[in-house]
């Protein structure tokens, strides 16, 4: 009588053990993909700051940050938002729209390739968003940030291209540059008006978010959304 008490009990404290754990199993948020330091992570950004070109080439990719998996096995993206940052991965992912994203990732990188590219990145940190899409070291923007990360290593991803011709239609993008071409800093330095301005934004080289992870270079190894090729 009394085993088959003890049989009773044990089998109900399992019960309670495995019904815990299936639980908590259930509703844990596990991520989709193996996080790999050096990694590129894409979105369509609800908090892009530059300028809209990106939104404009119809790609559906407006922002891209670069993956690193810390010693503690955490995963954090080193991205541009006002500065250039270190923002923890699930609240990098909450900002696209409808959470989703896509990862490529540069084939046969040795580890130590992996972190000098993202340490190449992370000399960055603190610098602030490049609102005009300059070509300078003071200040970036996403996916220009990516690609110096790459280039520090020996890989020149993605192809710059003129402002101009980026997209058909720059009239949304002109007239976020309207806001605030004033604090363009080379028009400034060249007593530039508006117009004029404008002008020698639009021959500025650019490297567009999806422009980088069209290179043929990069694998995709994860996605949830659609991405439409760039030009």
């Amino acid at each position: 009588m009394k085993t088959s008490v003890i049989a009773t009990l044990g089998a109900g404290v399992f019960a309670i053990v495995l019904a815990a754990y299936l639980f908590a199993y259930a509703t844990t948020v596990r991520d989709p993909v193996e996080w790999k330091t050096g990694d590129l992570i894409v979105q369509d950004s609800k908090a892009e700051e530059t300028l809209p070109l990106f939104a404009a080439d119809g790609s559906g990719i407006t922002h891209i940050g670069m993956i690193d998996v810390t010693e503690d096995n955490v995963a954090v993206v080193i991205e541009v938002v006002d500065t250039v940052q270190e923002t923890p991965i699930r609240e990098f992912i909450a900002r696209g729209k409808g959470k989703n994203f896509a990862v490529y990732r540069i084939d046969g990188l040795s580890d130590e390739q992996r972190m000098s590219a993202v340490t190449a990145a992370r000399r960055q940190l603190g610098k602030p968003n490049d609102f005009f899409l300059r070509r300078s070291w003071d200040a970036f923007y996403s996916s220009e940030l990516a690609r110096l990360a790459y280039s520090d290593i020996g890989f020149d991803l993605g192809r710059l291209q003129k402002l101009s011709s980026v997209a058909s239609d720059l009239a949304m993008v002109k007239s976020q540059f309207n806001r605030k071409w004033s604090s363009h800093k080379d028009c400034e330095k060249r007593h530039l008006d508006n117009e004029q301005c404008w002008v020698l934004v639009t021959k500025q080289d650019v490297i567009t978010p999806a422009n980088i992870v069209k290179d043929s270079q990069l694998t995709k190894v994860y996605s949830s959304m659609e991405v439409v090729a760039a030009k």
